[in-house]
């Protein structure tokens, strides 16, 4: 049976009576940050590189009227994990700014919240058109996982109006910077090509370990300026994220619509770390299980 665990600060909630103040800041201006992770069992995937990413995000955005200590959100991440029933679950972590100086004399604070939810892991095929949204390379937003989420929303939003699952987000430049939820990557004669960091993308965590997978495995990577039309030619193509890990792409609306078929790569690296995860081979480097 499906199963909420709803965490506010350092308190579990029923999820039917979890609230945010009206008067928080983030509800008016979209300011805060969150973090997708995946839990098996009683373990976190990737939880230092999560929130190293989210604390760089807190510095690079001067964010520091968040309700963030990494100790303090470590240990409520590994109580709502061990909480959670299912063998494998999706997290959200989630920081919202508080105090709004919009309206004086209401005084909410930062919250901290973390949902647990049961996940299934799956190979799933996905479609693909380009986004209506632009995005510049210089925008400091970029790069960050903000709740700021607008551009994301509006390119999925876009794509399944047509019946596509994601929409791709071009730069100014006209480069490929990731997808409305997913960073993006293709396959050519062996090799893997992936679009470059500052096209604008977010750093994904899945990303990262794909690109150290194709190095332990002697597979060339070569992160470019990649524009749409170099989709065309590709033998594979793929999403990655921390909950999808690889998804194959079977379709992309361009000049006219391209199909493709799920790889041996993509497939191979799905597998890999799926393995990987329910082995328990991504360790829990944060070294932190308190109650």
């Amino acid at each position: 049976m499906s199963q909420t665990i709803v965490f506010i600060n350092d308190r579990e909630v029923d999820y039917r009576s979890a609230t945010v103040s009206v008067f928080d800041y983030t509800l008016h201006c979209g300011i805060g940050l969150f973090e997708s992770i995946l839990g098996v069992d009683r373990r976190l995937i990737f939880p230092d590189e999560h929130l190293d990413r989210m604390e760089q995000s807190i510095k690079r955005l001067h964010l520091r009227k968040l309700n963030y200590n990494r100790e303090r959100i470590a240990r409520i991440l590994y109580r709502a994990v061990s909480r959670h029933p299912a063998k494998i679950k999706k997290m959200k972590l989630l920081l919202t700014q508080g105090y709004s100086p919009l309206w004086p004399g209401t005084r909410p604070g930062p919250k901290a919240i973390i949902i647990v939810v049961d996940y299934q892991l799956q190979y799933v095929n996905q479609s693909l058109l380009i986004s209506p949204m632009t995005v510049h390379t210089d925008d400091p937003m970029r790069g960050n996982k903000t709740l700021n989420f607008m551009t994301e929303w509006l390119s999925q939003d876009a794509a399944m109006a047509e019946g596509y699952d994601q929409g791709m987000i071009i730069n100014q430049q006209g480069h490929i910077a990731e997808t409305g939820s997913a960073n993006l990557f293709t396959v050519k004669s062996g090799e893997l090509y992936t679009p470059s960091l500052d096209s604008g993308g977010l750093p994904g965590i899945i990303r990262r370990e794909i690109i150290r997978l194709a190095n332990t495995n002697r597979i060339p990577v070569h992160e470019i300026h990649m524009r749409p039309e170099d989709l065309t030619s590709a033998d594979e193509v793929f999403t990655t994220s921390s909950f999808k890990l690889v998804w194959p792409v079977v379709r992309i609306k361009l000049d006219r619509i391209y199909k493709y078929h799920p790889g041996p790569l993509s497939k191979a690296l799905f597998e890999r770390l799926r393995s990987n995860l329910m082995t328990g081979k991504y360790e829990d480097r944060l070294n932190y299980s308190g109650n």
